[in-house]
């Protein structure tokens, strides 16, 4: 049974998902560092960036491999397969893009003086 299809829609649909929330998180970082300067605002906002990017690429492999596990390994439906492994992919990505707001608001407070 092909597992290329179902791994494909759950990747992209778990991408799109976090990069809307991701695109909010970041929105909501730029109203929380307000009262920062450049100096200490810029180095939070790369940092949190680059947690989210990290976040967006370990739940897209994630979504990406648990179909193939759930259709090929334990004989699922492959669209249970994808409704089961796109959650899974969003909630591991909005846990380390929610801990990236407060990586950068951390970051910020450390070069503050």
């Amino acid at each position: 049974m092909p597992t290329k299809t179902p791994s494909v829609i759950s990747t992209l649909v778990t991408v799109i998902l976090l990069l809307i929330f991701g695109a909010a998180i970041l929105l909501s970082l730029v109203v929380v560092l307000n009262g920062y300067s450049e100096r200490e605002a810029g180095p939070a906002l790369t940092a949190s960036f680059l947690c989210q990017g990290l976040g967006v690429i370990l739940a897209a492999v994630l979504s990406w491999k648990l179909p193939r596990v759930f259709v090929e390994k334990f004989n699922w439906n492959p669209i249970l397969s994808v409704m089961v492994s796109i959650p899974a992919g969003v909630l591991l990505g909005v846990l380390i893009s929610s801990f990236s707001l407060f990586l950068g608001v951390l970051v910020a407070d450390m070069l503050w003086k």
